[in-house]
């Protein structure tokens, strides 16, 4: 009979989160990942025409002199613009860019108005 103890090679090696056995178990390869996937999922698609313009600078102005609500509406359409090319989307990079243009025009005209009256009436 045999005396009552830690049994052969308990003690070599470290202990695991349970704080039993070997950690990590012996002859057990590695485990590998898979790289994240791009955002959106989708990867990106190298394309020969010019991107459109962002309106980056138009966006800021309208926002910061002109009336802020168009101008940030403006901001966000203008950041599609390259996140949408970056994934290959010519066409919603296209019309993103038109959406910014145009939304900055009206932002630039509603903020004129505005100023003008205020400037009109003396306040």
């Amino acid at each position: 009979m045999t005396a009552p103890g830690p049994s052969p090679g308990a003690g070599s090696g470290s202990t695991g989160p349970s704080g039993k056995g070997n950690y990590p178990p012996p002859n057990v390869p590695p485990v590998r990942q898979a790289p994240p996937p791009s955002a959106h999922g989708r990867e990106e698609t190298p394309t020969t025409e010019a991107r459109p313009p962002t309106h980056w600078p138009l966006s800021i102005v309208v926002f910061v002199l002109f009336w802020f609500l168009f101008g940030a509406i403006a901001m966000y359409y203008s950041s599609q613009v390259t996140t949408r090319w970056r994934f290959g989307d010519v066409v919603g990079a296209k019309q993103a860019s038109k959406s910014a243009l145009i939304i900055n025009l009206i932002g630039i005209g509603v903020g004129t108005l505005f100023w003008l009256l205020v400037i009109a009436t003396g306040s």
